[in-house]
Parts: C-alpha cells; sequence; structure tokens
C-alpha cells in the first residue's frame, strides 16, 4: 500500500525539469550536452556580441514556471545621428538612423590634429568611441612684438602651428633672450609658451 501511495504522490507531483537547449542568441551557456536540467539548478549564460539581457541577469534557476529569470537575448537596437564633435565633423552625410555595428568616421578642421581612432561604432544603441581634435597654435606679429622676438625661418606675419609642431624665434635686431624659456617651442593643444627678448 505503501508503495502505491508514493507512487499515486509521484504521479501528482512529476519531477521538475528544465530544457537543456541553447536559447537564441546566446553564446556562454554552461549546460552539457545532454545534460538533466532539474528543480533549482542553476546555469550561468551570456549573450552574444552585441546582443543584451533584458534584466542584466548571468544566471537562471530551474523552477515549475521554467527558468527564472526567463533566458532572453535582446536584438540590438539601432542608433540615432551620431554625436558632434567639437571642431570636427563626419566624412559623410547622415543618416537619420543606424544599425547595430554601423561606424562613422570623422575628421577635424584644417590644422587641428585628431587623437583617438576616427571611428564612431553603433553598440547596441550607443555611440561608443572617443576622439578629440586638438587645437593649432596661432602666433602672429603683434604676440611677437610684444616678447620682441621674430620667426627664425620666416618673415610672415602669422604662423599655424599644429599640436606637437615646433616653432623657433629668434630675438629682434638689438634684443637679447632672457628668462630660461628656450627659443624652440612646441604647440600643446592650441598653447604655445613664447621666449622673451629684452
Amino acid at each position: 500500500k505503501l508503495s502505491i501511495h508514493i507512487s499515486w504522490l509521484l504521479s501528482l507531483h512529476p519531477e521538475v525539469t528544465c530544457s537543456n537547449r541553447r536559447p537564441p542568441h546566446v553564446n556562454y551557456w554552461t549546460v552539457k550536452w545532454g545534460q538533466q536540467i532539474k528543480m533549482d539548478d542553476t546555469v550561468t549564460y551570456s549573450c552574444q556580441w552585441g546582443y543584451k539581457k533584458t534584466d542584466g541577469a548571468t544566471n537562471a534557476s530551474c523552477t515549475r514556471n521554467g527558468w527564472v529569470p526567463n533566458i532572453f537575448c535582446q536584438d540590438p537596437s539601432d542608433c540615432e545621428k551620431p554625436p558632434p564633435i567639437a571642431d570636427g565633423d563626419t566624412t559623410h552625410s547622415l543618416l537619420n538612423k543606424y544599425r547595430h555595428g554601423d561606424w562613422v568616421q570623422y575628421s577635424c578642421q584644417n590644422f587641428y590634429i585628431m587623437e583617438g581612432y576616427p571611428y564612431k561604432r553603433c553598440i547596441n544603441g550607443e555611440w561608443d568611441g572617443q576622439m578629440t581634435c586638438l587645437k593649432p597654435c596661432t602666433v602672429d606679429r603683434a604676440a611677437m612684438n610684444s616678447h620682441n622676438i621674430t620667426f627664425r625661418y620666416k618673415r610672415d606675419d602669422k604662423m599655424y602651428s599644429p599640436h606637437n609642431d615646433h616653432i623657433t624665434f629668434v630675438c629682434t635686431r638689438g634684443k637679447t633672450q632672457v628668462g630660461t624659456l628656450e627659443m624652440r617651442q612646441r604647440c600643446v593643444d592650441g598653447v604655445m609658451q613664447l621666449p622673451t627678448c629684452q
């Protein structure tokens, strides 16, 4: 009678199992082929590149209602127009929408130097990629006159020097250098120190 009663109870409460098939768009999946998954078993998983978990979970447990939380990798989202960058622009006309994985190329204005990779990429609704357009230095006759210096190798009244470029100065006739600042100076993102002569 006892064995009949146990069999009757088991028929009322069959053993809970969950599917061991890898769900769509799941990349990492700790279930082995043919493995039986029982109630309260836990699996770890991750989504394929570009797909995201709706709730951010990395584990799921087998319950009477199936996997909790639900193992679901959401399709990657499109991106809106890419953001502008200071002193630069995109190299092609913009679209209203971009697909996941699309690239957009940027370039800097004349004499500006790009720091970083010149592309941004649409990653699941967000633009990824960092770049900066570093400013050139402008040295004109008025600035040089206030320091009693002039260009060593040019007779121009104004010179543009890209970031990290150098300009060499000399004292104007009859003047002598003062201070410790060298006569050859480097442009650093729009700033150049000027030596002084008296």
